[in-house]
């Protein structure tokens, strides 16, 4: 009886430091309350005509690293355009992609990473950003099914775009704890162009539920284990 106990109560205290293992942060900017621009491709600016944005910012690691979450900041319309609510639903493409060799902006033949998240985790933080229409901040976080693997001293671009909902423009909220430039491409530039400044972001790395479902099977068998001393 007392080794089954034993046995269990170490099972419960894997079990807890497990579920409260934090992530790794690998890139962390955080966001400044100022505004930032649209990153979707489908919106209506302050005259009413539709328009699309993509934005990207980059990426440069001191050491090789696995992403599995990535979370952002962001808002919706503001500063001559409405601020809106939340859609009701909502399509994000995430794209990870080198940087071409000739200027160093995003190379699209060069694609890490391409999904598109439906409906993906979005809180609001009530704070609230500092541009007309008094827009209220929101955070969004994705989990990615299929880790990628990024390279120290190479450099990356991470774009981020909301898709086709006319009625709801996302804008990327900027960060002043950044790598400095980021990228952006609209119907008006000849290609991605380099802009000042940086985008709200992490790149994080976390527990992979594998490792507790181990201990979770493990704490099975302690738990029968137990009951069979005791007979």
């Amino acid at each position: 009886m007392k080794h089954g106990f034993t046995l269990s109560f170490l099972v419960l205290t894997l079990l807890t430091g497990s579920a409260s293992a934090r992530a790794d942060i690998i890139v962390e900017q955080l966001p400044d309350l100022l505004g930032g621009p649209y990153s979707d491709t489908d919106y209506l600016n302050m005259f009413g005509q539709p328009r699309w944005q993509r934005e990207a910012d980059n990426i440069l690691l001191s050491q090789d690293a696995i992403v599995r979450r990535i979370t952002w900041w962001g808002f919706y319309g503001g500063s001559g355009t409405p601020a809106t609510p939340p859609p009701a639903t909502q399509s994000i493409q995430i794209r990870i992609m080198g940087a071409r060799g000739s200027d160093g902006l995003p190379d699209e033949t060069a694609v890490l990473m391409d999904v598109t998240f439906y409906n993906t985790s979005r809180i609001s933080t009530g704070r609230i950003i500092g541009v007309g229409g008094s827009p209220i901040e929101q955070q969004f976080s994705a989990d990615l099914t299929m880790p990628v693997s990024l390279q120290s001293g190479v450099a990356y671009w991470l774009e981020i775009v909301q898709l086709g909902d006319i009625n709801s423009g996302l804008r990327w909220e900027s960060s002043l704890d950044s790598v400095p430039n980021h990228a952006f491409i609209n119907p008006l530039t000849p290609g991605w162009v380099s802009a000042e400044g940086g985008l709200a972001f992490q790149l994080l790395d976390v527990p992979e539920p594998a490792g507790c479902t181990v201990i979770l099977m493990s704490a099975t068998v302690v738990i029968r284990f137990g009951r069979r001393v005791r007979r």
